[in-house]
């Protein structure tokens, strides 16, 4: 990975941040910071991005979070956001550096309904829901599921056509409760190219699945 910026050992970065990510859970851990930033890249040159601030946060978005709650504390939010910004200081980023990755961090949670209002963020935001869509998508919700605990799908309507998903309680049901709502809240033009390319795989897999459940095909 090459940050944009003359100098910059981002080898000795990787090594800094990497444990930052220990105790996450399976599907947030350093390998999925490491597509975020991919992904991040990969938009933010198409679309113009500051790619110092894009690719930093991407690599930091989920540093320190350890297991994804249903409600994280604030006092546990603010915590990670000063560990974060005291790596980008021994880094010797520049002050409004460090606010735009902040910020952009702070903002790309799909749970907290932040909307994004600089490239940045919007490059974030988009890096980070494609991960959770395509095969990686199918693979992390799966991985997630099986951590928790959860049942595959409801063996009465597997695939919600006849009441409301509750991926509490049933891991398939998180395609219908958020993943397949993701291609349409892409902000970027390049996300939703990428987004509904990676869509195409989640319906079609549906299908697939579908046919496997019903007839046995």
């Amino acid at each position: 990975m090459n940050f944009p910026e003359d100098g910059f050992d981002d080898n000795s970065l990787l090594e800094e941040v990497m444990p930052l990510y220990e105790g996450n859970d399976p599907a947030h851990d350093f390998s999925h910071a490491l597509r975020v930033c991919r992904n991040a890249r990969l938009i933010g040159e198409e679309e113009g991005a500051d790619l110092r601030v894009a690719l930093l946060a991407a690599l930091l978005h989920d540093a320190g979070s350890g297991p994804k709650l249903p409600k994280r504390r604030a006092d546990a939010e603010a915590g990670k956001l000063a560990a974060l910004e005291d790596l980008l200081k021994r880094r010797d980023m520049p002050e409004d550096v460090r606010g735009r990755v902040l910020r952009a961090v702070e903002t790309h949670s799909f749970s907290k309904g932040m909307n994004p209002e600089t490239m940045e963020e919007m490059v974030l935001q988009d890096a980070d829901r494609l991960d959770a869509i395509g095969a990686i998508g199918i693979a992390r919700v799966f991985l997630t599921g099986g951590a928790l605990g959860r049942p595959l799908y409801n063996p009465e309507d597997p695939f919600c056509r006849k009441r409301e998903p509750d991926d509490g309680r049933w891991n398939l049901d998180h395609f219908y409760r958020k993943l397949l709502k993701l291609e349409d809240g892409m902000h970027t033009e390049a996300g939703r190219r990428l987004a509904r390319r990676r869509g195409a795989v989640l319906r079609r897999y549906l299908m697939d699945l579908e046919d496997e459940i019903s007839k046995g095909i």
